[in-house]
């Protein structure tokens, strides 16, 4: 080549990026050790060019060949229920649902964690969860009324947690109208609200609030009333978990009496009149709230021994396993079974007190010689053990060791309510008898009015 514009490979003419360009070596005079790295890697970089640009054809069809398929989703879990029957153990529930011997002893151990196995009683619900026609995945089971106990199965074993059950609160009112007794009453209210058996247990509750008061196995009269506004907790199954009074009226033989709970800061919850006078007693006026068959007499014939002795206390016709309460607070000096009183419970109280329950079908767990019990506590059940001739409860009452007639004792009421709480308690008492207020009654007790309170 010719002429000084002709560029050569060894021109050191600045080039675009402004900076001299070193001597330019033709290829066949370049070492191998520098041809053969970059022409491998220029021919990687061309193949896979190539290779990404087939893929890229392969994988993005035209959009005609698109094409949908539908994966179906499993079946859901299944539950089944079981209850565990008289005689039956947990271990044999989960044996007839699949469970192997491995499986069984596993969710066994997990559940003694809780509640020893042995301990579960009849009628105990089990759900157990899993895939349809395979093996469960999940059990649930009842602990006691107000908790659940779940387990989980895991590759590792099974994961547990207890589960609380959801508790409902609601208020109950209701009114009655007395022909024999207060657990014959006619009812008015919200009626269709009540369990089986429920209302049983309030007219319990009810006597006991007016045991000092009022006598139901003998001032009670027909053409009598009342009314109460009751708060219950309640479980999904609807079976009630707890349950007070918020208000009651009560009319006897032309009085109104009523009743307004109130808890002192750090005491016990009692009730109280509209002038906030005490309506419990140091001592329940009856152990059970039920009538007097046979009462305190210096001579008496005795059905059994067929002769004339004196008969030392009172007695009260109740069906067998009738709840029977302590009347006093006091200390248990005699709990067992003691000659012709068969199985009985003895009381130690205050000034030299001491009362006697006899007769029992069974004393309650816990009360032994020593133990302390509460006004009210439930120490045994009605029964018809010694010389009895059917199921009735016998109850003494003795002072300084000599036998008391209990239905002409004049004992004292708890004290009144303290000044320092009378502000909040007359602002509960009108709320709760607004509230009670409005419980309509029979049309024989229209006339029942409230007692007057003042603004």
């Amino acid at each position: 080549m010719e002429g000084s514009d002709q560029l050569r490979f060894t021109d050191t003419r600045p080039g675009p990026n402004r900076r001299k360009r070193g001597p330019r070596t033709p290829w066949a005079a370049l070492p191998m050790q520098v041809v053969v790295p970059v022409v491998a890697v220029s021919a990687l970089l061309l193949g896979g060019l190539g290779l990404w640009s087939m893929l890229r054809s392969r994988t993005v069809p035209a959009e005609e060949n698109v094409r949908s398929v539908f994966v179906p989703s499993p079946p859901p879990p299944e539950s089944v229920y079981d209850t565990l029957r008289t005689g039956e153990t947990l271990a044999e529930v989960l044996d007839v649902h699949g469970f192997s011997a491995q499986a069984i002893y596993e969710l066994i151990e997990v559940v003694r964690e809780y509640k020893s196995p042995r301990s579960f009683r009849p009628g105990v619900v089990v759900r157990l969860t899993g895939p349809a026609g395979g093996q469960a995945e999940q059990v649930l089971l009842q602990l006691n009324e107000d908790s659940l106990l779940s387990l989980e199965a895991h590759t590792d074993g099974w994961a547990s947690d207890v589960v609380t059950v959801p508790i409902r609160v609601d208020t109950l009112l209701l009114g009655g109208l007395i022909e024999s007794s207060l657990w014959y009453a006619e009812l008015t209210g919200e009626v269709d609200d009540l369990g089986e058996g429920e209302f049983q247990e309030y007219v319990y509750d009810l006597a006991d609030v007016f045991a000092w008061k009022v006598d139901f196995t003998r001032d009670i009269r027909r053409g009598d009333a009342f009314r109460v506004a009751i708060e219950r907790e309640l479980r999904p199954d609807g079976t009630v978990r707890s349950r007070r009074f918020l208000a009651i009226e009560l009319r006897n033989r032309g009085r109104v009496l009523s009743a307004i709970p109130y808890t002192r800061p750090g005491g016990r919850r009692d009730y109280f009149d509209v002038e906030g006078e005490a309506l419990r007693g140091v001592f329940l006026r009856y152990p059970v709230p039920y009538r007097i068959t046979s009462g305190f007499s210096n001579r008496r014939y005795h059905p059994v021994l067929k002769q004339y002795r004196a008969h030392r206390g009172t007695d009260y016709g109740a069906p067998h396993g009738t709840s029977v309460k302590a009347t006093a607070t006091g200390t248990v000096t005699r709990a067992g079974t003691w000659g012709n009183y068969g199985r009985m419970v003895a009381i130690r109280h205050t000034h030299g007190i001491e009362t006697r329950y006899a007769h029992l079908s069974s004393i309650s767990a816990g009360i032994r010689v020593g133990a302390r019990v509460d006004q009210g506590q439930v120490i045994g059940r009605v029964g018809s053990t010694g010389l009895a001739t059917g199921p009735h409860l016998h109850y003494e009452f003795l002072q300084n060791g000599a036998h008391r007639n209990i239905s002409t004792m004049n004992l004292p009421s708890a004290p009144a309510l303290e000044d320092q709480y009378m502000s909040e308690f007359l602002v509960n008492r009108d709320a709760a008898l607004d509230v009670v207020s409005g419980v309509a009654l029979p049309a024989a007790a229209s006339d029942f009015v409230g007692p007057a309170v003042a603004d």
